[in-house]
């Protein structure tokens, strides 16, 4: 996997490097790494990176200026920002980065999140197939945003457009039970857990290039649905 290190400190360089290298021993899985302490380099490049660790204060180039690049080269990116405040993280969710990592970091975190980091890059970029009648459409499993019911039958909501299936939500729930991203907080509503901003216990927000959709959540789903989030996190 294409890694991109991105942090004017060298010690937080030097420390994400060492884990990664523990993680790939431990995992057998092989990082091809390039590390930066500024973001001039990255984003004058057209490099295409798989994961991403990003500052999101540094000098010249910021990293959400930085992430909004490397969103459009690779829009399955898994991108992780390194702060030590939280005035930034609204913008950054508009970008929608995976996690959110403190300065200093604590390593038990950084290794739960780089787990699920990976399964979730090797599932978000599996393609399922949608039949309509004599339509067939293939989209990501990633772009799928919720699955809700119009007249008994299943209604895929993608970043795209809008799908209609021959298949009832129950199908769609058994299929897509192995992938953790996926939760439901109502009965008319499978979830994807990556463009949930916010809820409380009758409602979510879903937030997608810019745009706001509320949901239910019902006091039956609630406390599974909160479970499968927090689990999502890594919290």
């Amino acid at each position: 996997m294409k890694v991109l290190i991105c942090d004017d400190d060298k010690y937080i360089v030097e420390e994400i490097k060492n884990n990664l290298n523990a993680f790939s021993d431990k995992h057998n899985i092989v990082f091809d790494i390039d590390s930066f302490c500024s973001g001039i380099n990255p984003l004058n490049s057209n490099n295409r990176y798989d994961i991403a660790f990003i500052d999101i204060e540094m000098p010249q180039v910021n990293g959400l200026t930085l992430s909004a690049q490397l969103k459009k080269v690779n829009s399955n990116i898994i991108i992780f920002i390194i702060t030590s405040h939280d005035a930034y993280l609204d913008d950054a969710m508009d970008l929608d980065v995976f996690r959110y990592l403190s300065k200093p970091i604590d390593n038990d975190r950084f290794f739960r999140a780089l787990n699920t980091a990976i399964n979730y890059y090797h599932s978000n970029t599996q393609i399922i197939t949608l039949e309509y009648y004599d339509e067939y459409y293939s989209v990501f499993t990633s772009d799928i945003v919720y699955i809700t019911t119009e007249e008994r039958k299943a209604v895929i909501i993608t970043r795209q457009k809008k799908y209609y299936t021959n298949k009832k939500l129950s199908y769609w729930k058994e299929k897509l039970k192995d992938y953790d991203y996926f939760a439901q907080p109502h009965y008319s509503y499978l979830v994807n857990l990556r463009y949930v901003s916010d809820f409380n216990k009758t409602q979510l927000n879903i937030k997608v290039d810019l745009k706001t959709e509320t949901l239910p959540i019902s006091q039956r789903n609630y406390s599974n649905f909160k479970k499968a989030y927090f689990a999502y996190i890594g919290v």
